[in-house]
């Protein structure tokens, strides 16, 4: 118990540092943007690519996996829609908005180094496949349901084309293309190059995280109150319970993938939601 308190803690002390030096030290929009831009598009598509290309991808019950983690994922979707329909009464769009609260989270920023610390990097593997599909499945439903409800001018195909492709030019994303492409093409590693990539993953996790504290220190939680509430009870508790029966009795998996799909459900909502 005590080293998993500190593996928790070890996680979030960044992000409270990263809050705390934005906040209070009022370090400038400008220091912040530029290292973001290095901890998002620099340094963590450089791990992504260092972990993908050395680890051995698992080869059982992986379609269980998902089934379990997005299937839970809809269904809180779909609770996050009628909780917007009949408490808020806001319309199909925004309603789509707060079902994709309920179920998408926040796999990158805070998951990765989260579920890295506290699985270890050999176990880590399943939950990396499920940040692979995560943005993909539930942005691209939620975009048809938007588009839908809005009839915009722009033909529904093109906009589901063009959304799509938006996403694999995510850098995370690319990332995670190279590394699976290098490793299933058995290109060798340099020793030389995988010191220095090996030490660039291990600054990137942290820093990634101070870059999520300063994000945080930009929102107001007591203008959302409300909604806040809801949607965390949605998010944290609902979405990883429906995950953890399903995985457990309705799959049967084994623990590892159990604990994945259940930690991996109750990360906090993402940004982008």
């Amino acid at each position: 118990m005590n080293s998993l308190i500190y593996v928790i803690f070890s996680v979030f002390s960044y992000v409270i540092i990263g809050l705390i030096i934005k906040k209070y030290f009022k370090l400038s929009n400008k220091i912040t943007s530029k290292f973001d831009s290095l901890s998002f598009n620099i340094l963590l598509p450089l791990a992504l690519i260092t972990y993908f290309w050395q680890i051995e991808f698992p080869k059982n019950d992986i379609l269980f996996l998902l089934l379990s983690f997005f299937g839970s994922g809809i269904l809180v979707f779909l609770i996050g829609f009628q909780v917007g329909n009949l408490i808020f009464k806001y319309k199909t769009d925004d309603n789509a908005l707060l079902g994709l609260s309920s179920c998408f989270g926040n796999s990158v920023a805070l998951g990765i180094p989260l579920m890295h610390s506290l699985l270890g990097k050999l176990n880590v593997m399943p939950y990396m496949i499920l940040v692979l599909f995560h943005g993909l499945v539930h942005f691209t439903y939620t975009t048809v349901i938007i588009e839908i409800y809005r009839n915009r001018s722009l033909n529904l195909n093109k906009k589901i084309l063009t959304t799509i492709i938006g996403l694999f030019k995510n850098v995370v994303l690319v990332g995670i293309f190279i590394g699976i492409l290098l490793n299933y093409t058995k290109v060798m590693q340099p020793l030389a190059l995988m010191n220095i990539l090996n030490i660039v993953s291990y600054v990137a996790l942290p820093c990634v995280l101070l870059s999520l504290g300063f994000s945080l220190a930009k929102f107001n939680l007591l203008l959302s109150f409300k909604k806040s509430t809801i949607f965390t009870l949605l998010k944290n508790i609902i979405h990883p319970l429906i995950a953890f029966i399903i995985a457990k009795y309705v799959f049967n998996l084994d623990e590892l993938l159990i604990i994945t799909v259940t930690l991996a459900s109750a990360l906090p909502i993402g940004s982008q939601a």
